[in-house]
């Protein structure tokens, strides 16, 4: 088994980028992510959670403004 060190590569970061999303999109490849709803409040849990290997992938809070609608789009 043989490592790489991501830096090696940084002038090819725009090129992956564009080909990930491109997979992304196509359903090739998937992204596997926890979304703990509840805002801030479920904050503290969702720490804890991730520290006991409870999610899986990415654990992501999910914070809203009070009126429920997002203005960011990512």
């Amino acid at each position: 088994m043989e490592g790489f060190i991501v830096f090696d590569y940084a002038k090819q970061y725009a090129e992956a980028r564009k080909e990930l999303a491109q997979w992304l999109a196509e359903g090739k490849i998937q992204r596997k992510e926890t979304i703990v709803k509840g805002g801030l409040a479920k904050a503290e849990q969702a720490l804890a959670d991730l520290y006991n290997g409870v999610n899986t992938g990415k654990l992501l809070v999910e914070v809203c403004p009070e009126d429920g609608v997002t203005k960011a789009n990512l």
